[in-house]
């Protein structure tokens, strides 16, 4: 796993500059690679291209893995950020076809599979990636992004069709040709959701490839294609439950197998639920030897799971560590931890203390069961969209000029949640589901926003939205809102937010529970028979034959979330209180400082929940640290 960085002009002029602004970006990113670091121009002739590359060795860890790296017969240059699960099968395919290898890296896997398969190489790949690959015969540069979005990349271009891409958005900013303008639109996907909806970013004009794409820039032009999706349903034949449980077992242990792979120290995240526990429980069967797990606890009788954790570790034999972590802990690392956000969440720190302690034990890469209520139905992660699906059924009957005026009355009333969420239903054009996921809604926005920023924010919502809706209009509806869980809150929230939060202590996290296969086979079958409301998740519990303990199964289900509101009375008060109250409105900006205390004294009345305060702390600090501005 490492930080890759870029500049692609169309120009060769002032190529040294161009080096030096690459290095101001790979330097930005040290945290994601401090194994090695390197920079070359890879084109002095128009068009000029430089590349950038901080390593995190992980597979051939000897200087042979150092980037970029160069193919001395084609000429083509990489840089990657990643893993290649199956590379020494592809390996030992090329060698077949005659293709000599020099290192037993997999980032020269891709440069020789790229030699024979040209773009469509990536279809051959199996594991997370986002790299940059130069063709020098062709004078064209490949961005490739792996198929579910596990791994980031995000570009800029100027008008003069210069191309700046990166790992991460402060190194697009440190390189000093991308302008730290606030986003507007993507502002107010922020408030929506939580987190800013890809592509955007909030940093104007810069946005992510997608998932799945391959982008080609040549001659000037930037032609991006989607070389995998989500599969459609299709109907099957008359299943036997049992012989699918066996398949689905199948794949899960292939699945964390391939990613066992590495030159380095392993372990796993292990909370004590389902999926974390699925995670750990295979690795002890992989013949992994000794597993090594971590977890946080806290003192807070709520949110603490070190029954369950205790409970996993016992029952798999791992080697387990505990960090017990309090508010105070939280208090003093506050700015280093907020700091870590490449991208502000409204989650994330959580991963940020569980990867430190997963670190400082001497390991490099560590698996996690992110995506698992995702792809294998959480019920209670559905329960609001299938909800919400029910209510849009109901709705959509009503005539539109009734429901209209219908939905403004409530929204201007002072109603509770469920209420607000049903005068959203009745004047959205949206799924259903993207109302059972917003934080604030239209009518909060508009009360917290400049009042120009939010008329100039019209039509925030993504493109991919409606290409979503699109897609997924023929599934039924279990399968709909996996793959809208999958798509948008997994995407933008959790898998950025894991990057993030283990990048800034260059661990590498790996996430076996949305295995590309794994993701076709599980949307192969009906979404009937993914919820049971006696069994959670029966369809990866009870594949896995009693390798996790009931009472991990049976339990009260927790979201891995920090005992913040707690926190907020105590440890971190005096910084809320700080940012909320007294504030100019110059301060203020992009919010009204009226708004700002307003939320803040319903917040300590009871009337809203502490997630909306913490949405914005988080994201004025973002705006604060980046110099982000009008």
């Amino acid at each position: 796993m490492c930080g890759i960085s870029g500049i692609f002009s169309l120009s060769h002029f002032g190529i040294e500059d161009q080096l030096h602004k690459t290095g101001l970006m790979s330097e930005a990113q040290a945290h994601r690679g401090p194994d090695d670091e390197g920079t070359a121009i890879i084109s002095r002739e128009a068009p000029g291209l430089t590349f950038g590359h901080r390593r995190l060795s992980i597979i051939d860890t000897s200087p042979a893995g150092h980037q970029p790296m160069r193919e001395s017969a084609t000429g083509n240059w990489i840089i990657f950020n990643g893993e290649i699960y199956n590379y020494r099968e592809l390996r030992d395919d090329l060698i077949k076809q005659g293709i000599a290898f020099s290192t037993q890296t997999d980032t020269e896997v891709i440069l020789k599979a790229y030699r024979v398969w040209g773009v469509d190489c990536v279809r051959q790949f199996r594991g997370i990636f986002a790299f940059a690959l130069w063709d020098e015969n062709d004078k064209a540069l490949i961005l490739a992004r792996d198929h579910m979005g596990v791994k980031p990349l995000y570009f800029w271009e100027n008008e003069d069709k210069t191309l700046v891409f990166a790992s991460e958005v402060r190194a697009l900013l440190a390189s000093g040709m991308v302008p730290g303008i606030l986003d507007y639109k993507a502002l107010r996907s922020y408030l929506a959701y939580g987190s800013v909806q890809e592509p955007y970013t909030l940093v104007k004009g810069v946005v992510s490839l997608p998932p799945g794409h391959v982008m080609v820039c040549k001659d000037g032009e930037k032609k991006a294609h989607r070389y995998w999706e989500i599969p459609a349903q299709k109907k099957r034949q008359k299943m036997d439950v049992g012989d699918l449980l066996v398949q689905i077992g199948a794949q899960l242990k292939d699945s964390v197998k391939s990613q066992l792979i590495a030159d380095v120290p392993l372990g796993a995240f292990l909370s004590g639920g389902i999926d974390s526990t699925a995670i750990a429980a295979l690795m002890r069967d992989a013949a992994l030897g000794e597993v090594k797990t971590f977890s946080i606890v806290f003192d807070e009788k709520s949110h603490d799971e070190r029954t369950y954790s205790r409970m996993a570790a016992k029952h798999i034999g791992s080697s387990h560590t505990e960090l017990n972590l309090r508010g105070e802990d939280v208090r003093d690392m506050l700015e280093k931890s907020l700091y870590a956000f490449d991208q502000p969440s409204m989650d994330g720190l959580n991963t940020y203390f569980v990867s430190k302690i997963t670190k400082e034990a001497g390991l490099t890469v560590a698996l996690s069961g992110v995506g698992g209520d995702e792809l294998f139905a959480g019920y209670n992660g559905f329960t609001i969209p299938l909800m919400a699906e029910n209510w849009g059924r109901y709705v959509s009957v009503m005539p539109l000029l009734l429901r209209t005026p219908i939905g403004r009355i409530l929204s201007g009333m002072p109603v509770n949640e469920r209420v607000r969420r049903f005068a959203d239903l009745l004047v959205t054009k949206r799924h259903p589901y993207f109302l059972a996921r917003q934080v604030f809604s239209q009518s909060q926005s508009r009360g917290l926003l400049n009042a120009d920023i939010y008329e100039r924010s019209d039509q925030w919502e993504p493109g991919t939205f409606s290409q979503l809706e699109k897609q997924t209009s023929k599934f039924d509806p279990v399968n709909r809102a996996s793959a809208m869980e999958l798509q948008t809150y997994m995407l933008s929230t959790l898998l950025r937010d894991t990057d993030q939060m283990s990048m800034a202590h260059a661990l590498e996290v790996r996430v076996p529970l949305i295995d590309h296969k794994l993701v076709e086979f599980m949307f192969s079958l009906p979404g009937e028979i993914k919820i049971n409301k006696k069994i959670p998740k029966p369809m990866l519990t009870r594949s896995l034959n009693g390798s996790i303990p009931d009472g991990c199964v049976f339990r009260p289900k927790k979201g891995f979330e920090l005992p913040f509101a707690s926190w907020f009375r105590e440890s971190l008060s005096g910084q809320l209180t700080d940012s909320f109250n007294g504030q100019s409105e110059e301060e203020a900006w992009p919010f009204q400082a009226a708004a700002l205390e307003n939320t803040y004294r319903s917040y300590q009345k009871g009337l809203i929940n502490w997630s909306r305060i913490w949405t914005i702390f988080v994201l004025r600090h973002w705006l604060k640290t980046h110099n982000i501005n009008k």
